[in-house]
């Protein structure tokens, strides 16, 4: 077997060659430059950001023929056999295996000795919080007192771990997550001299699933090679990763905001079925979320984006607005435990969705209780809000809605609230002489009060709609005998939009309707 991973072929062999991790270098090369170099450090971060790669490299910095030097030349006998791993005075432990306090005498009796050629002997401690306890406590005394010709590094993805008494005789350098455009260009690079074609998209899928690790990233390249030879794209990454694709990620979020739960949860079933996980399929979600807020704030600090990605978020991000995305967000996080640790998370994040397009009836509510014009929505009546806003008339400047939002709103600025609980708990229907308003059988009082207020509606409608519209109000099954004599408290109580658009988010029915300071 021949082939070397890309991870260990890509292996960074000087300072130079580490992605990321700016200030670790510099301290290092700081270090070594004027000699001022620790007797014992501890690298600290998550998994594959380099912390044994740059111990290794400051084994050979400090071991190397023309040094200590911040980079070392690579080609001397000393540097070809720590990158071999078969150095003498270079000692790897993975504490995972070596737990105990035996290993760390052992270890020590080794210590007593000089280096067989170099000028340090150099131990290297992976994964040190694994020791025990008593191992840490043998560890103190030559850790406090080391003789000159020691050097330690210990490598933690857990520094919590590591007891104080230890942390305090070594110096701390913090390993942080790789920034994901770093990751891309790397690798990019790495296609490139591979001689294997990478699209940017597919990079930048790569790059995040692997969440600030180099090694993680390569590793998906590796299985990305695998799957798809020598041309790796979008599609192939999100086929072998389960991570949906943005569009249909951004396509999902524009349903819900417009209130289309119908349409959400079919393109949930649709990528549920295509293999994603349900977990992957909320976190993306979330991380488009992000997206939008920041284009919809400043599209300079938005996420590096593909261009035809970065428009279609925009545009949705900005019809939309900086508010409202910033609200979408937080309802999406406030399920993020729900999800993730729920029996059948397919249902949770079925939930999440249907209480995020629930959201802008919401908002309606909101306006209402604070006096204000509640945001006009597609298709009045029962429908799932998704009907498309009819083509602009003469109505002036409430053009842009549908035709019941455009009545709502006239009703609204002029002053005539008390009718927009009629239209709202009607199916608007539009045509070029007529606007009908069509009652369910359960709507029926509130087609007795627009009957009621007759003329106001039909010289509203054609204020907006134009002087030839009339006006038409149909009940399904017609209306029952005895109807018009209903309570007309009853029906004043079932005609308020408040009570309307609460029904309509919270359900239940109005059993009964008193004036206001009596008992009920």
């Amino acid at each position: 077997m021949t082939y070397q991973v890309l991870a260990r072929t890509w292996r960074p062999q000087t300072f130079a060659d580490v992605i990321g991790q700016e200030a670790v270098v510099q301290t290092l090369h700081n270090a070594l430059s004027a000699e001022t170099l620790g007797h014992a450090y501890v690298f600290s971060g998550i998994r594959g950001v380099g912390k044994t790669t740059a111990a290794r490299l400051l084994a050979k910095a400090v071991n190397c023929e023309k040094g200590p030097a911040p980079e070392p030349c690579g080609q001397c006998v000393s540097c070809q056999e720590i990158a071999e791993g078969s150095s003498l005075d270079v000692v790897e432990i993975d504490a995972a295996t070596h737990t105990g306090v035996d290993n760390v005498r052992e270890l020590q009796e080794m210590l007593r000795y000089h280096p067989t050629r170099d000028r340090y002997r150099v131990i290297i401690v992976d994964e040190v919080h694994m020791l025990s306890k008593s191992a840490f406590n043998a560890l103190l005394k030559i850790l406090e007192e080391p003789p000159s010709y020691i050097l330690w590094i210990f490598a933690t993805t857990e520094t919590h771990k590591i007891p104080a008494t230890v942390l305090s005789r070594c110096q701390q350098l913090e390993f942080r997550p790789v920034p994901l455009e770093k990751i891309v260009e790397r690798l990019l690079a790495i296609a490139s001299e591979e001689q294997f074609e990478l699209s940017r998209d597919a990079a930048s899928m790569v790059a995040r699933a692997a969440q600030g690790s180099v090694r993680d990233a390569l590793s998906i390249l590796d299985q990305m090679r695998g799957f798809s030879a020598d041309s790796i794209d979008s599609d192939a990454v999100a086929e072998v990763l389960g991570v949906p694709r943005f569009e249909v990620v951004v396509d999902l979020i524009s349903a819900l905001a417009g209130g289309d739960g119908m349409t959400g949860l079919g393109m949930l079933r649709s990528e549920l079925r295509a293999g994603h996980d349900v977990w992957v399929l909320y976190q993306e979600v979330g991380r488009v979320l992000r997206v939008m807020l920041h284009l919809a704030m400043n599209a300079d600090v938005a996420e590096d984006l593909p261009d035809e990605q970065r428009q279609q978020a925009l545009e949705v991000a900005e019809n939309l607005g900086a508010a409202a995305v910033t609200r979408m967000a937080g309802l999406w996080l406030e399920h993020e435990a729900m999800v993730g640790s729920a029996d059948n998370r397919e249902l949770a994040l079925d939930v999440a969705c249907m209480r995020l397009a629930r959201w802008p009836a919401v908002q309606r509510v909101e306006a209402l209780l604070a006096g204000e014009a509640p945001p006009a929505v597609g298709g009045q009546g029962q429908g799932s809000g998704s009907q498309a806003p009819a083509a602009p008339t003469d109505g002036g400047a409430h053009a842009s809605a549908s035709p019941g939002g455009r009545l709502s709103s006239a009703l609204w600025a002029g002053g005539q609230r008390r009718l927009v609980g009629a239209v709202e708990g009607s199916t608007v229907r539009l045509s070029d002489d007529e606007l009908v308003l069509e009652f369910s059988t359960q709507a029926k009082p509130l087609a007795v009060f627009a009957r009621q207020c007759f003329d106001e509606l039909e010289a509203s409608c054609r204020e907006v709609f134009g002087s030839s519209i009339r006006l038409t109000i149909e009940v399904e099954g017609g209306v029952a005998p005895g109807q018009e004599d209903e309570n007309p408290l009853m029906r004043e109580a079932l005609a308020d939009p408040g009570v309307i658009l609460v029904q309509k988010v919270l359900g239940g029915e109005v059993i009964s309707a008193v004036p206001d300071g009596e008992p009920n």
